[in-house]
This record gives structure tokens, C-alpha cells and sequence, in this order.
């Protein structure tokens, strides 16, 4: 018995001395265009590689004024079914359509001059849907933001306020967005705690290194560029 216990008590000790295995690498992609097909080709390149390599996590890197809906529903698409958990850090602007990609992500940063939302669906010219059009547009898109919010944890409320300027949003007495004006947040103010979580963004970094230190991310940092291809 006391041999058993001995052997046994060696292989632990074995156990704890053992080196830990070490884990995948970070994937960090930049979102610093405006969302197109392009865009979204290079997006989910970069989501396979990262798979295949074991990564321990994606981290957008994010600052843009939006663009075409079919590329960023394709890219929420990609985002929701890929097995590596995700982050975006707002570098310094996630804007319309890029408001919709950060919302599919799990975890959302923000650097001190940050801004996310105003996301009203519009013409590819820019101007405002017709009465009819913009009824159906934003009912679509808004019912497809909020399922992605939903499922990443975030508020689905944020993304009606987000698309609609009719929704309304508060929290006790204390009103975020009135039914008056698309809602945009600032770092601050996406960053505020009600009921001990923060209204959409876990912190506020001043650089992308530090953002990964806030998270937790401490393994080999990799960083991806679209290739020539992919900028076309």
C-alpha cells in the first residue's frame, strides 16, 4: 500500500513540474477599410488560418465608417460560426456597418477616443431609403443584429438603437438613447457599469498591446494583412 501510495504521489509530482502547454497563438486582423466583398474575403481567410493554427483568440482590429450590408452580414456570419473565441478593439471608429461586425464578436474594447454606432441602413450613394424600402431594410437588419448581439452576450437593445431612430433605450431612470436620434457611443459611455456590467464595452485601452493585457491574451501575437488580391 505504501509503495502504491509513493508511485502515485511521484506521478503527481510529475504532473506539477510538467510544463504547461503553451496556447495558440492571437490573431489580430485589421478592419481599416471600408466593409466590402474585399473586406470580407480577407475576413474570413484570416478566421480559417486561425483556426487551423490552434489560435486562442481573434481580436479585430477595428476603425471604419462602415459600408456594404451583404459584406458585413457575410462577415457576422463568419464571425458567429468560428470556433475561436473573438474581440474587437474599436481603434477608433466602428460605424455602421462596422458597428454590426463588432457586435458579433464576444468580447468588445474600445480605445479613449472611440466610437460605435450610427448605423441607419442608406442608399450605396448615401442618402436615406424611401419610406417603404427603409421600413423593410431596417426591420431586417435590426432583427439580424440583435440575434448576433444576443448570442455574443451583448445587449440587443444597443443594436435597435443602434439602427432605429425611433428605439429607445434606457436603464432605470437613467436614459442612453431617446426616440429621437440614432444612438453612437462613446468609449465612456459605452464603458459604464449598470448592475455591475458595462453597457457594451469590458474597457478602455490606449493601445492594442494594452487592450490584449486588459483581456488576458498573453500568447504569440500574429498579424495579418490582406493580401494584394484582397485589396482590389
Amino acid at each position: 500500500m505504501k509503495v502504491l501510495l509513493r508511485f502515485f504521489t511521484f506521478l503527481l509530482l510529475l504532473a506539477c513540474a510538467a510544463p504547461a502547454a503553451e496556447k495558440g497563438p492571437v490573431y489580430v486582423v485589421p478592419v481599416r477599410t471600408e466593409i466590402s466583398p474585399s473586406q470580407f474575403l480577407f475576413l474570413r481567410r484570416a478566421l480559417k488560418d486561425a483556426e487551423r493554427a490552434g489560435a486562442s483568440a481573434i481580436v479585430l482590429d477595428m476603425d471604419t465608417y462602415g459600408g456594404r450590408l451583404d459584406a458585413a452580414s457575410d462577415s457576422m456570419d463568419a464571425l458567429l460560426k468560428v470556433g475561436v473565441p473573438t474581440y474587437t478593439y474599436i481603434n477608433s471608429k466602428a460605424l455602421s456597418a462596422g458597428s454590426f461586425i463588432a457586435l458579433a464578436t464576444g468580447k468588445i474594447y474600445m480605445s479613449p477616443n472611440g466610437v460605435i454606432g450610427a448605423a441607419a441602413p442608406v442608399t450605396s450613394r448615401g442618402q436615406d431609403l424611401d419610406s417603404t424600402m427603409r421600413d423593410k431594410t431596417v426591420s431586417a437588419v435590426s432583427a439580424m443584429v440583435r440575434a448576433a448581439a444576443e448570442k455574443e452576450g451583448h445587449n440587443p437593445a444597443l443594436a435597435d438603437s443602434f439602427i432605429r431612430k425611433e428605439a429607445e433605450l434606457k436603464f432605470g431612470d437613467v436614459v442612453i438613447d431617446r426616440p429621437d436620434s440614432l444612438l453612437t457611443l462613446d468609449a465612456q459611455e459605452a464603458a459604464r457599469q449598470f448592475d455591475g456590467k458595462p453597457l457594451l464595452a469590458e474597457g478602455i485601452a490606449e493601445t492594442l498591446e494594452e487592450m490584449l493585457t486588459m483581456a488576458g491574451l498573453k500568447a504569440e501575437v500574429r498579424r495579418l494583412e490582406p493580401t494584394g488580391f484582397e485589396r482590389i
